[in-house]
């Protein structure tokens, strides 16, 4: 873990990985998880000519939190970091809930950020479709009750409880959810290793970063519109935690964008060997 610190005194952990020489592409991590999300053969990332930075959102794993942070300041927080690294220009990455913060780095900062790919994005809750596209029943019970803070921060210091006690035991648990997510999470031991400790990683903060992430997710302070670079929208249909129709609306209202879809995939499926090459050869 690397870490710098930030104009307002706050730090920025991230991860770099893949070819040091290779294009810049600043990966987003999605809801719970954290920078420790890839596939774990990072020669394979590095075949793809790519030099991954995956930053922490804040509250998650090394970074400082940020209580009432929107959506479009994961952009400012970007452009400091590509400023620290010495990034004149980069690509954009991001999954599931790193979509929309992925396109707020690339509206921040539209003549520095060059393309963007997206695996399995979700879109503004506060538009009612998206909300309706809501598959997990977690999902659905926090934007239900998003607007009663205490209670919203009570359930996700109790989850994070409940992963880091036993934080192999967590991973079935969400199989049990998400069955078309199983043989990416389960059956490929690097994986699953690589899952455990993003998930503990993701909750670290005693659940403040999928806390200030969950009201992140309404009232944007943009829209799809605003996004002026070609995005690719990768997502599986076998998704179990949000219906590909979420990620198909959001790539059908991006004014430049390609959707992708992946036969038989699930949420995670883009951490899978083969996704994970075409995802980020999208953007190499």
């Amino acid at each position: 873990m690397r870490t710098t610190e930030l104009s307002d005194g706050r730090t920025l952990a991230f991860e770099e990985y893949g070819d040091p020489d290779g294009t810049p592409v600043v990966f987003t991590h999605g809801f719970g998880d954290s920078r420790l999300i890839r596939n774990p053969d990072d020669a394979l990332t590095a075949s793809l000519g790519v030099r991954v930075i995956s930053p922490d959102q804040p509250g998650v794993g090394g970074s400082s939190p940020s209580p009432g942070r929107r959506m479009i300041d994961w952009g400012r927080d970007i452009e400091e970091l590509a400023d620290h690294l010495g990034l004149e220009r980069f690509a954009v990455a991001g999954h599931s809930g790193g979509g929309p913060h992925t396109l707020a780095i690339a509206v921040h900062l539209p003549d520095r950020v060059t393309r963007g790919v997206l695996a399995s994005p979700v879109g503004d809750f506060d538009d009612p479709f998206m909300r309706k596209q809501l598959v997990m029943k977690d999902l659905k019970l926090i934007a239900k009750i998003h607007r009663l803070h205490h209670l919203l921060r009570w359930a996700n210091k109790d989850e994070a409880r409940k992963v880091l006690k036993d934080v192999p035991t967590y991973v079935e648990t969400v199989v049990d959810d998400d069955p078309s997510d199983a043989a990416t999470m389960l059956d490929d031991p690097a994986q699953r290793a690589m899952f455990e400790a993003s998930f503990a990683q993701g909750v670290a903060q005693e659940g403040e970063g999928t806390y200030e992430m969950t009201l992140a997710l309404w009232d944007w302070g943009f829209s799809l519109a605003d996004v002026r670079q070609h995005v690719d929208v990768f997502f599986g249909d076998a998704d179990d935690i949000i219906s590909p129709r979420m990620p198909q609306r959001v790539a059908d209202e991006l004014p430049d964008a390609t959707p992708h879809v992946w036969a038989g995939a699930g949420h995670y499926g883009f951490v899978d060997r083969a996704r994970w090459t075409e995802f980020l050869s999208a953007v190499a």
